[in-house]
């Protein structure tokens, strides 16, 4: 018998808001892209098929910002497990790795992974060794107010590898460290033409250096006190949004929620909410130190935000068409248009009671919870929902 197509996925509730479709659709997938988006396609006219009735129907999950440089950082997680498993297609490592370690994160794990990786390149050009264990020198970085920070960076080689790299290098990330190495990845972005992400620190002198296109990460931590500073990040001491933020967003800078294991606070993200501030994009900062507890995974983070009162729409834009814009890739993912590859993921929206946990240890109760029961990545189905 001749199939039409090698996979259907029928009755469940599709969301794509980049083609803005919300309603029970089946997805017909063939030589793993998408080949139509129908209702009532006849289950006869595929090799197989997927019931998916009472499930939500989404283009596969991306996360902007994870650590998967899976034993080269020692931070790193594992990525099929701890992301695709749990719902996410594409993820960005953020700046786990620099110029030197690149080629081996390339090689090893993102050749061989079935989930999509693209890399944030760090700017210094070991990574973020600054977690590596036992180890005093990386405290180098930072001494004496940074005068030997030039030390750690080469922009000359990290343009040669963002030029050889295209494919996979979608920018430059600048993490824990100080302004004058932010200052050296403004100055190598502006020259790879690529995305500079940054995280929400030193606010808000470090939104200066952003521009449209750019990404601030980490946006609802709660940074008091921080290496000494009285106010940081998103709010002022009155719990006021500073201005700047909302200046970055209209300039187009993204505002990423970068979840992580110290960086996203129940009491900055209510306060911001009430006064207009939600997020562009929804991520987790997934590492070894958060990926059990805290965070766990991507449909966690998305729950939290169905808490704090974005729509179940909002949310899965925020996780599907807004990162593929923000990554320059929405010709690419992001969507299930016709002709667009077949990463869909299958969540259920639970009823009951959910604690949520935020970094600092306090708990909401939620009555609703998104949980991951199905992935297809390229056609291929990696994880098949319960029947």
């Amino acid at each position: 018998m001749e199939y039409a197509y090698d996979l259907v996925i029928k009755g469940g509730t599709l969301i794509d808001p980049a083609q803005q479709i919300h309603e029970e659709m089946d997805v017909a997938v063939s030589m793993g892209r998408v080949e139509a988006v129908e209702r009532g396609i006849p289950p006869g006219r595929a090799k197989r098929v997927i019931e998916a009735s009472g499930l939500i129907v989404t283009p596969g999950l991306i996360d902007i910002h994870t650590h998967c440089a899976y034993k080269i950082i020692h931070i790193s997680i594992e990525p099929e497990v701890s992301c695709l498993m749990k719902g996410s297609t594409t993820i960005v490592d953020a700046g786990s790795v620099g110029e030197l370690l690149f080629p081996a994160f390339k090689e090893y794990i993102i050749k061989r992974a079935r989930v999509r990786i693209y890399s944030f390149l760090n700017i210094e050009s070991l990574g973020m060794v600054e977690y590596e264990r036992n180890q005093e020198w990386p405290t180098l970085i930072t001494a004496k107010n940074e005068q030997f920070a030039s030390m750690f960076v080469n922009i000359k080689n990290t343009l040669d590898l963002i030029e050889h790299n295209r494919d996979t290098i979608l920018g430059i990330k600048w993490a824990h460290h100080g302004l004058e190495i932010l200052k050296l990845a403004r100055r190598a972005a502006d020259r790879a033409n690529c995305i500079l992400m940054a995280e929400n620190h030193y606010q808000p002198e470090t939104l200066k250096y952003l521009k449209n296109g750019d990404v601030v990460t980490h946006l609802f931590g709660d940074f008091h006190g921080f290496k000494g500073r009285p106010h940081d990040g998103l709010l002022d001491g009155d719990m006021k949004v500073q201005p700047e933020f909302f200046d970055a967003k209209r300039r187009g800078v993204c505002l990423d929620v970068g979840h992580g294991i110290r960086s996203f606070s129940w009491r900055v993200a209510e306060a911001a909410f009430k006064q207009g501030m939600k997020p562009d994009t929804i991520s987790t900062d997934l590492w070894i130190k958060n990926l059990n507890k805290v965070v766990y995974d991507l449909p966690t983070t998305m729950t939290k935000f169905l808490l704090l009162g974005m729509s179940l729409d909002e949310v899965i834009e925020a996780t599907t068409a807004t990162p593929a814009k923000v990554l320059r890739k929405e010709d690419e993912i992001g969507t299930l248009k016709p002709g667009f590859p077949a990463d869909i993921t299958l969540l259920r929206l639970e009823e009951g009671r959910f604690p949520l946990t935020d970094s600092h240890g306090e708990v909401r109760m939620s009555r609703r919870r998104l949980s991951p029961v199905g992935v297809i990545r390229g056609g291929e189905v990696i994880r098949q929902p319960p029947v």
